[in-house]
C-alpha cells in the first residue's frame, strides 16, 4: 500500500492541485496506484463534496451506478455518492421498512459491515475499476482496519498450466447469487432486476498489463459451461488459495483518511471489532474503467 500525506492543508478547490500539481504528477499518481493496488491519502481534515469529487476525478470519471434490467430498462442501484455506515445498527422499524430486503454480509445487526474478502460492483456489466472511501466519522478505536489481499500475487503462485486453463473461463455474476457460497449470504433488493453478467476469471490490468484472479464470491453464481458443483468447488478453492497464500496489507483509519483501491488487483474486507452502536461512516465514489478482459 502506498501512503501520501499532502504537505498543504489549505484544501481549496480544486483539491487536485494539492495532491498532484500537474498533469504529469496526476499520471504518476494513477500509475503508482496501479502498481501498489491500494493508495492512502492522509488528509488534515475532511473534504467537502466538491473537493472529494475533484480528487476522485484525478483517477477517472466517477461512475454513474446505473444498470440494465432483465426487462430492458435502466435502474439506478445506488446513489452516485454513497454514504456507507458500517456501524449502523438495524432497528425493528428498519426491518419492517425494508421487508424482504437483505444486505449480505455476516453481521445480522450491522448491514453495512462486510467482513469477507470481496470486490466491488462485480454484478454490473462494466464494474467500477476503483473504489474511493473517505472517512467521515470513526469510533474512538478507529473502527478496526480494512484488509486487502493481492490477487495478482495469488495468480502468480498458481502453476503455469493452471493459469492457462483458468484464462479460458468466464464467471457468471448477479446482484443476488442465491447464497452460492455459504456462509456468505446473498444480498437481495430491487437491484435483483439487473441482468446477470459474465466476467473473465483472470483479469488483465488496463495500465500494468498484470494478470490477477478476478473473483467475488458475494456475487458469483457459477462458472460458464461448467456444472455448478464443479464451478463452485473451483471458485471456492481459488478463494481459499488466495486467502492462505496471497500477500496482504491493512489500513488503520484516521479521521479524514482517503483510501483508494484497484478492484482489478485486490480484494478487500472490513473488520467489525468496534462497539455496537458506534459510528463508522464514509463517503464512497466508484471510478469507471474499461470492461474486464
Amino acid at each position: 500500500m502506498l501512503q501520501i500525506t499532502p504537505s498543504n492543508d489549505d484544501f481549496s478547490i480544486p483539491i487536485a492541485t494539492h495532491v498532484a500539481e500537474s498533469a504529469s504528477q496526476s499520471n504518476q499518481l494513477r500509475e503508482a496506484l496501479a502498481e501498489a493496488g491500494v493508495l492512502c491519502l492522509r488528509m488534515a481534515r475532511k473534504l467537502n463534496l466538491s473537493e472529494f469529487e475533484a480528487l476522485a476525478e484525478i483517477f477517472g470519471p466517477i461512475k454513474e451506478p446505473i444498470g440494465r434490467t432483465k426487462a430492458g430498462k435502466t435502474f439506478q442501484y445506488s446513489p452516485r455518492l454513497q454514504h456507507i455506515d458500517a456501524g449502523y445498527v438495524l432497528t425493528e422499524e428498519d426491518r419492517e421498512k425494508f421487508g424482504d430486503t437483505t444486505f449480505g454480509g455476516l453481521d445480522d445487526q450491522r448491514p453495512g459491515l462486510f467482513e469477507t474478502f470481496h470486490c466491488d460492483d462485480t454484478f454490473t456489466i462494466d464494474p467500477a475499476q476503483l473504489t474511493i472511501l473517505h472517512a467521515r466519522a470513526l469510533p474512538i478505536s478507529g473502527g478496526g482496519p480494512t484488509y486487502f489481499m493481492d490477487m495478482r500475487h495469488a495468480f502468480d503462485l498458481l502453476p503455469q498450466a493452471q493459469q492457462i486453463e483458468l484464462s479460458q473461463l468466464q464467471v457468471l455474476y448477479a446482484h443476488n447469487n442465491d447464497n452460492a457460497f455459504p456462509p456468505r449470504r446473498a444480498a437481495s433488493s430491487k437491484a435483483d432486476s439487473l441482468v446477470e453478467v459474465t466476467h473473465p476469471l483472470i483479469r488483465t490490468h488496463p495500465i500494468t498489463g498484470r494478470l490477477a484472479l478476478f473473483i467475488d464470491l458475494d456475487r458469483a453464481k457459477h462458472i460458464v459451461n461448467m456444472t455448478k458443483t464443479a464451478g463452485h468447488r473451483l471458485l471456492q478453492g481459488l478463494q481459499d488459495h488466495a486467502e492462505a497464500h496471497a500477500q496482504r496489507c491493512h489500513h488503520d483509519w484516521l479521521h479524514g483518511d482517503i483510501l483508494i483501491w484497484d478492484n482489478a488487483s485486490v480484494q478487500h474486507k472490513a473488520s467489525g471489532n468496534f462497539k455496537l452502536g458506534e459510528e463508522r461512516r464514509f463517503w464512497r465514489h466508484m471510478v469507471s474503467g474499461p470492461r474486464p478482459v
